[in-house]
C-alpha cells in the first residue's frame, strides 16, 4: 500500500494529477484481477530432471553436452537472511554443473575495507566447492563489479542473479535443455515477484517471445537471464550504464541478430517463472523510484545503442518510468527492416477497438478504456512489432503499393496522419479486418516487419 502512494505521488509530480488518477484506478483494476499463485514444480518433475541430469553426467559421451553454467552475483552489504536464501535456493537446484561467483565488496568502516558476508560465504563454500567467493579490493560499482564475477567465472553459459533475489528448483534444468537444443545467445524466462519474507508471489510477468521493437521499449526481458559466454565477454558491462548495465548489456548482446530472421533462433524465451524477484523497501521492484538513475541509464544505454547501430533516432521517456519511446524522422529510412507501421483504432470515447491483431484476428488490448496503458507492463503504449494493423491508421513502405491494391483493391492512402478512407469500397468490418490480416502476413513473407506505434490514433 505504501508503494503504491509512492507510486502515485511520484507519478502525479511527473505527469500531471488527472493522468496519475486514471494509472492508479488501472493499477487498482489489476490488483483486483490479479488471481495468481505460483506453484512449485512437483516432485516428480524436479526428480524426472535429476535424473535426466545424472543420466546425462554419468555417460562419458553425453556429459559434454552439458553446459557449465556460472552464475554472477555481485554484492554488497546484502541482508544476511535474504543473502542465505539466494545462495540455498541455488543450491537446490535439479541440475549440477554450475558455479555460483559471489563478488563482494566491501563496506568501508572508519577508513578499513570490511567484508560481512565472508563469514556466510565461507560456511556454504566449505560444504559445497562450487561456490567461489571473490572478495573485492573496492566497491567500483556494479558493472565494474560484475565484471570481476565473470572474469573469475569458467562457464559456457552465464547467469545473472541479483544478490537478494530466488531462483526455483527447475531454473537451471529448465536453461541447460534449451543450451543443449539450440546454443543461443541468449535464454531468458518469465519471472514473479514475492514479498520480503518470500512467502506471498505477485506480479507474475508473462512474457513475449522476443520482440525486437518492444524490447526497445522497455528491457521487458529482465530476470532470468543466462547469456552464452562468449557473448558476454565480448560485451561486458559497462559502468557508465549503471543502474541500467543489464539493459545496456543486453542490447548489445543482440544488436548484431535484432535486424535479421535469425534472432528467434538465437534468443529464446522459456515461458516459465524461474525467477523470484524479491519486493522490499530498497529493491527497484518494491519502489521504482528508489533508481530514477537506472531509468536515465536505460535511455542512455538504448540511445548508444541505435547511434551505434546507424540508426537515426531520438530515445524519450515514456509516462511510466522505464519505459521508452523511439522517435524517427523517417522510419522507413531509418529503418529497413520495417514494412508497415500502424496505430490505434479509438471509438468516440477513447476505447480501443482496434488496431493491433494478432494472426488470427483478435484485437490486442481491445476495449481498453482511453488513458489506460493495458495492465503492469504497459504494453498497450508500447511500440511493438505485431501480425498486422488496421488500413484506417496505417503508413506502409513505397514499395509494397503494389501488393496493398493487390489485397485491399484500392490505391495506397496514407492514413496514419489522421486521414480517413472510406472502407465500405473494401467490405464489411469482417472483410477488412481479414484483408488487414493478409496484407500483414504477406509483409511479413516479404521478410518485413509490422509495426504498432500507439503514439499514432484514428477516431472513427
Amino acid at each position: 500500500m505504501i508503494n503504491n502512494i509512492k507510486k502515485t505521488i511520484s507519478y502525479a509530480r511527473r505527469n500531471g494529477v488527472s493522468n496519475a488518477v486514471v494509472a492508479a484506478v488501472e493499477r487498482l483494476r489489476n490488483q483486483r484481477e490479479e488471481n495468481y499463485t505460483y506453484s512449485e514444480p512437483s516432485e516428480e518433475e524436479l526428480e524426472k530432471q535429476r535424473k535426466w541430469y545424472r543420466a546425462l553426467l554419468n555417460n562419458a559421451e553425453k556429459s559434454r553436452m552439458l553446459p557449465f553454467i556460472s552464475i554472477l552475483v555481485p554484492c554488497y552489504n546484502t541482508n544476511r537472511e535474504y543473502f542465505k536464501a539466494m545462495i540455498e535456493s541455488v543450491q537446490s537446484q535439479t541440475y549440477g554443473k554450475w558455479e555460483l561467483i559471489l563478488a563482494e565488496a566491501p563496506v568501508i568502516s572508519r577508513g578499513k575495507p570490511n567484508y560481512p558476508l565472508t563469514e556466510i560465504i565461507n560456511q556454504y563454500s566449505a560444504i559445497d566447492g562450487r561456490i567461489r567467493h571473490v572478495r573485492l579490493k573496492s566497491n567500483a560499482g556494479i558493472s565494474e563489479n560484475t565484471n570481476a564475477a565473470l572474469d573469475a567465472s569458467r562457464g559456457d553459459y552465464m547467469a545473472l542473479l541479483d544478490h537478494d533475489d530466488v531462483l526455483t528448483k527447475d531454473a537451471l534444468c529448465e536453461v541447460a535443455i534449451v543450451a543443449i537444443k539450440n546454443y543461443p545467445r541468449m535464454i531468458y524466462s518469465d519471472e514473479d515477484k514475492c514479498n520480503a519474507d518470500g512467502s506471498k508471489f505477485f506480479d507474475y510477468h508473462r512474457k513475449k517471445k522476443f520482440n525486437p521493437d518492444l524490447f526497445m521499449s522497455n528491457n521487458y526481458i529482465c530476470h532470468f537471464t543466462t547469456i552464452r559466454s562468449d557473448v558476454i565477454h565480448t560485451c561486458r558491462f559497462r559502468s557508465e550504464y549503471d543502474g541500467a548495465q543489464d539493459y545496456d548489456l543486453f542490447l548489445r548482446a543482440v544488436g548484431r541478430i535484432m535486424w535479421s530472421s535469425d534472432y528467434e533462433k538465437q534468443i529464446v524465451h522459456i515461458p516459465k517463472v524461474l525467477y523470484h524477484w524479491r519486493s522490499h523497501d530498497g529493491s527497484t521492484s518494491g519502489n521504482p523510484q528508489s533508481k530514477m538513475y537506472a531509468y536515465d541509464a536505460g535511455l542512455r544505454a538504448l540511445q548508444d545503442f541505435l547511434d551505434v547501430s546507424g540508426i537515426p533516432a531520438k530515445v524519450s521517456h515514456l509516462k511510466h518510468v522505464g519505459f521508452y519511446r523511439v522517435n524517427y524522422d523517417d522510419i522507413f529510412e531509418s529503418r529497413k527492416d520495417i514494412g508497415v507501421i500502424g496505430g490505434r483504432i479509438a471509438d468516440k470515447n477513447g476505447r480501443l477497438i482496434g488496431g493491433n491483431y494478432r494472426a488470427d484476428g483478435k484485437i490486442r488490448f481491445k476495449d481498453l478504456p482511453k488513458g489506460f496503458s493495458g495492465g503492469l507492463q504497459h504494453l498497450a503504449v508500447l511500440e511493438q512489432d505485431t501480425d498486422a494493423v488496421d488500413i484506417r491508421c496505417m503508413k506502409i513502405r513505397p514499395d509494397l503499393q503494389g501488393l496493398y491494391k493487390e489485397i485491399f483493391g484500392i490505391s495506397y492512402v496514407e492514413t496514419l496522419d489522421g486521414v480517413s478512407i472510406n472502407i465500405s469500397k473494401i467490405g464489411s468490418d469482417e472483410e477488412v479486418r481479414d484483408k488487414c490480416i493478409r496484407f500483414g502476413q504477406a509483409v511479413r513473407q516479404l521478410g518485413y516487419k509490422v509495426l504498432w506505434d500507439p503514439g499514432y490514433e484514428t477516431t472513427i
